[in-house]
């Protein structure tokens, strides 16, 4: 039961950091570094090894998911399309892939990609007020991390 709430209120904080990472006021690094911290926190919560190998992971998985969240994959000023989103949704996927090599949980990552990438796809293309749409890229690339333990 704990775990459950755990993973509701780091999905609810990571949108919360993503949204300010866009917002007039906030540095982007509210996204950069927060969204990948919570991230990793939640992984840590769920999946409590602490190998060195594993512990490397988490170290890789950090630094990918950080520049997964710099980029829109678009030059700046431009509009974003859906494949922007799509290689967006792909960033924040593939940012975990030293985590499912040392894990070798292939399964859960493939699930997770192809989740990750039709939502951001998805919620980008489909939702029009700004702040719903950045939470929601906030959420979906944390309520998801569990998928990679399957």
């Amino acid at each position: 039961m704990i775990h459950i709430i755990v993973w509701l209120c780091a999905s609810i904080c990571s949108a919360i950091l993503y949204r300010m990472g866009g917002a007039a006021g906030y540095n982007t690094k509210f996204r950069d570094f927060g969204v990948p911290t919570i991230g990793l926190a939640l992984l840590l919560i769920i999946y409590p090894h602490y190998g060195w190998k594993v512990l490397l992971s988490y170290v890789l998985t950090f630094g990918l998911y950080f520049g997964s969240m710099t980029t829109y994959w678009k030059k700046k000023g431009t509009d974003a399309y859906w494949y922007n989103w799509l290689f967006t949704g792909l960033g924040y996927s593939i940012a975990f892939l030293p985590f499912a090599i040392v894990t070798g949980h292939w399964v859960g990552f493939a699930i997770r990609t192809i989740i990750v990438v039709v939502a951001t796809t998805l919620w980008s293309e489909k939702i029009s007020n700004v702040v719903w749409e950045e939470c929601g890229r906030g959420i979906i690339t944390t309520i998801t991390i569990p998928l990679l333990l399957i």
